[in-house]
């Protein structure tokens, strides 16, 4: 977990994180957050889906990435800012989900790979 992640001390709700553009160390743009996968056994949030490259949804990619990896802030005007040290190159490398079909990343044989990618600790 993040410092920022660690100082927050407020609850986000997904309504406000799904659609959110996602912003490398560098400023750029990368993506927008897609779904958020909740492992429903704890209530944690495991991965948020992100949709990468394209115009307005066509043609992007959806890339998968362990929601540990994120530094999120929220902002004095109440938006949320969020962070992900990837590069445009990393992310067009990155495991991609195809589909709605998100139970297939709840498989330790699946998802680890896409913690390992990210260089974030895999704890089942």
């Amino acid at each position: 977990m993040t410092t920022t992640q660690q100082a927050q001390s407020t609850l986000l709700a997904a309504a406000e994180i799904k659609g959110t553009t996602v912003q490398n160390l560098q400023n750029e743009d990368i993506g927008d957050v897609d779904e958020l996968l909740i492992r429903h056994q704890d209530g944690v949030v495991r991965l948020a889906v992100l949709s990468v490259g394209g115009f307005l949804g066509l043609g992007s990619t959806r890339v998968a990435v362990p929601w540990t990896a994120f530094d999120i802030a929220t902002l004095r005007d109440g938006t949320i800012r969020m962070t992900l040290d990837a590069t445009r190159e990393r992310l067009e490398k990155a495991p991609r989900t195809e589909g709605k079909n998100y139970q297939r990343l709840y498989t330790g044989e699946v998802v680890e790979p896409i913690f390992d990618y990210w260089e974030i600790e895999y704890v089942d």
